[in-house]
């Protein structure tokens, strides 16, 4: 199993373009004579805001060198969309490295039960409402943990999967009881 997921680590690294190559592509979109530094390609995936003002601006040198010489990422909120798009796609690379098990129904009711007495259990922010609907859970009330971003239903069920919240009085275990990760 372990040969099988260094294969498939492999193979997903290997058809990712480098840094440098993602450096160097940003640079050609702007209309640059080189490659962007590495802070201004990690602002610009950091923060919508910031690369849309990049590619606005692409047509006047005087705002975009302005732009270049500050990239001020935002740290993105813990539920932003692509921070959601990019957990979403480690977990079902998690879940796929465990030949996509899940837990007994035992072990979901009582992983279940502790999401349903968590605070951090909420309703899906309203600006990724379609990112919820696709994974199941924009029409449920309080299905979305607020401290991971993820739809608990789906969560709680992958044998891949754990709790960020500590357990509110015992030491080293989550929420659902199990050893914090």
């Amino acid at each position: 199993m372990k040969k099988e997921i260094t294969l498939l680590n492999d193979k997903v690294e290997a058809e990712l373009p480098s840094l440098s190559q993602q450096c160097e592509e940003l640079g050609r979109i702007l209309g640059l004579d080189g490659p962007v530094r590495k802070e201004v390609l990690k602002a610009a995936i950091e923060d919508s805001a910031y690369a849309n003002n990049l590619l606005v601006c692409r047509g006047n040198q005087e705002f975009l060198k302005v732009l270049l010489s500050k990239p001020q990422a935002r740290q993105p909120s813990e539920n932003s969309g692509m921070e959601l798009i990019r957990k979403g796609a480690e977990a079902l690379l998690r879940w796929g490295c465990t030949g996509f098990s899940v837990v007994s129904d035992e072990i979901f009711r009582e992983r279940l039960s502790a999401c349903v007495e968590c605070p951090h259990l909420s309703s899906p922010r309203e600006g990724n409402r379609l990112l919820y609907m696709i994974a199941g859970a924009a029409s449920k009330d309080r299905a979305v943990c607020s401290r991971c971003g993820c739809v608990v239903a789906r969560k709680a069920r992958l044998t891949s999967e754990s709790c960020p919240e500590p357990h509110p009085s015992v030491p080293g275990l989550s929420r659902w009881n199990e050893p914090m990760v």
